[in-house]
């Protein structure tokens, strides 16, 4: 072959490339446009609904660590009034305790007395 007949074969060859990509090119973009319609709508509603819920993921996130932040100083501060009032509680009945026994003895002590009157006094009645 000559030259020039070459440099006509490579020039076509050329073109049939430059032709694969244009058809190529075509493809693609009738591919990625057919693509976008097909998922685009759905993936932009889900992405939509994911912000959304992505926020209020984040604000409920925000207020759990405000709670247990909340939690961590309460927890000592209930735990001290829950051992104040127990010791209390146990205060006041053993002081409860103390004062009905001291009230029971008293009574005894007062009773016994007036039995032993009561005694001598019915002793006197039957010498009678």
């Amino acid at each position: 072959m000559s030259d020039e007949e070459l440099r006509d074969q490579i020039n076509k060859i050329a073109v049939e490339i430059e032709k694969i990509e244009v058809i190529a090119k075509q493809k693609e973009t009738y591919i990625k446009s057919r693509i976008e319609e097909k998922f685009g709508p759905k993936m932009s509603e889900i992405e939509s609904n994911l912000q959304n819920q992505q926020a209020t993921l984040s604000e409920l996130n925000n207020r759990i660590d405000d709670l247990n932040s909340k939690k961590k100083k309460l927890i000592p501060i209930v735990k001290n009034l829950e051992k104040e009032y127990n010791n209390l509680k146990k205060d006041k009945g053993k002081e409860l305790n103390e004062k009905l026994k001291a009230i029971v003895k008293e009574k005894q002590v007062k009773t016994k007395a007036i039995d032993r009157e009561i005694k001598l006094l019915e002793k006197e009645l039957k010498a009678s």
